[in-house]
């Protein structure tokens, strides 16, 4: 929780916007759904398949007041580095901002995300 309000504070440093939580709640499920367990095991365990579900549930849930799809992507991109996935430092910014409107609109499913986030890091 507190590295995505971080990164959301740094969005909205470097991007402007609106301050604010929308809803606790909402950017708390979030958070926690891709750290979701079923019995003590990840329901999700694959890191590119969390990226894409932070991408996802970040983007869906709307917590914040403003910035929400720019700090969806930015903790995509975080979680991605650092499980050592983000390697090239040149990302096709288009394909990116893409993907992320894609999810905001609600377009994509996780798998095709997933699918998407696979692609743009080969």
């Amino acid at each position: 929780m507190e590295a995505v309000l971080a990164i959301h504070a740094q969005v909205l440093a470097a991007h402007g916007g609106g301050e604010g939580i929308r809803s606790m709640e909402l950017l708390e499920s979030a958070v926690a759904a891709p750290q979701a367990t079923m019995m003590g095991a990840p329901m999700i365990s694959e890191p590119i398949e969390v990226a894409a579900a932070y991408l996802f549930y970040l983007c869906s849930n709307h917590p914040f007041v403003d910035g929400n799809k720019r700090m969806a992507l930015a903790t995509c991109l975080v979680f991605l580095s650092e499980n050592g996935l983000l390697e090239n430092e040149e990302l096709d910014v288009d394909a990116w901002e893409n993907l992320t409107l894609a999810v905001a609109a609600s377009l994509l499913s996780r798998d095709e995300i997933t699918a998407t986030l696979r692609k743009l890091l080969e």
